[in-house]
């Protein structure tokens, strides 16, 4: 095993088609970046992209993410996307069986991730090409399964969860690909078998003081089920639990395990929820009606403009919390095409009052103070004043974080500003940026969200980082040493 990643949305799918021997190499189509498509022109023959110069390629670019090597493959995978253009890939892609790299994909569910959580049938926020892993257009997988998209050439997550999951078994990585395992531990231990415990005769974890040069590995434990897996005498769930080792451990795991919480009274009460998919239930199980007392949505995010989409679709009457003012420079309303969004522009114009509606009611520039049963107080931010509302359920979307509980000191040691927790947009995971390594522990990586990309199109380039970067240490230990007088 040389490799262990926690985590099975997008960036890890894309890194395991790499590591499983697949190599992109370019076509010979011209960017219509001139620098990027002279760079293009000097590569070395009968070399992948993999095996060439990443910080000479990526040089100079610029684009919505900070990693110079996600630029780059979202700029040989999809051209001018930022533009508006739909144009073709400048790779193609051989398998090579040669250079596989052993690994394993630890997933809490089935391939795809926390997009194998979401309500199918919303619309995703990114075109569908965006969505696209290397090597598979998404357009061409929505017409082998005869389906299409909407004008505004978006997918619904429904077909997204789909193409994921028929992505590890038609590219067959399935064998990598553990689901529903959990991960609970990751931390050193010592690679030198004097170092195992002589009556456990497991590995014993590095203390503080060993030296920096000192060799280890990586330790990944947790359990693991599968939903056919009862005991039969008690009608329990199965769980077993597991234990890797490697020297490499990459971090793919997302940012959407844990809600962001208000930190105010009343907030564990059953009415209270904190996801859409929390959201669904409700509209499904609870007796709610046009009559009924509204739903509280606190948040001003996407995920909040999704509760009141749903609800309102519904006919449930919304009332809307949220501390910044409608017309707040920093709302992602604004930075979103309307023609391409009308969803959200449409919620952008309630919440300015532009627009109104029966069934909509917002309270900006407020902030929860305390929740009760079937009641809320949200207070003014400039005058103080307190307004009590009659709810009938309070959503909660003001953003969420990753679940790193399984690193020592919960990965707070691993940020660009240290002791302090992840967080994908104020205090991503600090990386070196063309090999995606942490700058605080060798052999431990990260990508997607946990390094500041967002995008699933951006995400995916940590594996093409990766895959350059374990390529050439292999290359190095392979190599002979010259001999030192």
């Amino acid at each position: 095993m040389h490799l262990i990643i926690p985590g099975n949305g997008p960036s890890a799918i894309s890194l395991s088609f790499l590591l499983s021997g697949n190599r992109p190499y370019y076509n010979g189509i011209p960017h219509s970046n001139e620098i990027l498509t002279k760079k293009l022109a000097e590569l070395k023959n009968g070399l992948s992209i993999v095996e060439q110069d990443l910080e000479y390629l990526s040089e100079g670019l610029d684009g919505r993410s900070s990693n110079p090597v996600a630029l780059l493959f979202d700029a040989l995978l999809h051209p001018d996307a930022d533009l508006g253009a739909d144009n073709p890939s400048l790779l193609t892609w051989q398998k090579d069986d040669n250079h596989v790299i052993p690994h394993v994909v630890l997933g809490k569910s089935i391939p795809g991730g926390s997009w194998q959580r979401m309500d199918g049938s919303m619309q995703t926020l990114s075109l569908n090409t965006w969505m696209e892993l290397p090597s598979a257009p998404f357009r061409e997988w929505l017409a082998k399964k005869k389906r299409t998209t909407s004008m505004n050439n978006r997918a619904t997550i429904a077909d997204v969860k789909n193409y994921y999951l028929d992505f590890v078994n038609d590219r067959k990585l399935s064998p990598y690909f553990y689901d529903h395992h959990t991960v609970t531990s990751v931390q050193k231990v010592f690679q030198l078998r004097s170092h195992v415990d002589g009556e456990s005769g497991e590995v014993v974890p590095c203390c503080k003081n060993v030296k920096q040069n000192h060799s280890y590995l990586w330790e990944v434990r947790g359990y693991h089920y599968k939903p056919s897996d009862h005991d039969d005498v008690n009608g329990n769930i199965v769980r077993e639990e597991f234990c890797f080792v490697a020297p490499n451990v990459v971090l793919a795991n997302g940012t959407y395990d844990i809600p962001n919480k208000l930190g105010v009274e009343g907030e564990t009460l059953p009415n209270v929820v904190h996801s859409l998919a929390d959201l669904e239930k409700v509209l499904k199980i609870e007796n709610l009606h046009p009559s009924s007392d509204p739903i509280l949505v606190v948040g001003a995010g996407l995920s909040a403009a999704d509760s009141i989409l749903m609800s309102m679709g519904k006919g449930i009457p919304v009332i809307h919390s949220f501390r910044c003012p409608p017309n707040d420079s920093s709302l992602i309303f604004r930075k979103l095409p309307s023609k391409m969004y009308p969803e959200y522009r449409n919620i952008h114009s309630l919440m300015k009052g532009t627009e109104e509606s029966e069934l909509y009611k917002p309270y900006g520039n407020h902030k929860v103070v305390e929740i009760k049963e079937n009641k809320a107080f949200i207070q003014a931010l400039d005058s103080g004043a307190i307004t009590s509302l009659c709810v009938s359920f309070i959503v909660v979307m003001i953003g969420s974080r990753s679940d790193l509980s399984f690193l020592p000191q919960e990965g707070k040691c691993l940020g660009l500003v240290p002791k302090w927790p992840i967080d994908s947009k104020h205090n991503p995971i600090d990386i070196n940026t063309l090999s995606y390594e942490s700058n605080h522990e060798p052999g431990l990586y990260a990508m997607g969200p946990l390094v500041g990309d967002n995008f699933v199109r951006f995400g995916i380039g940590g594996a093409l980082g990766i895959t350059s970067h374990m390529l050439a240490r292999q290359k190095e230990r392979s190599e002979p040493q010259l001999a030192t007088e």
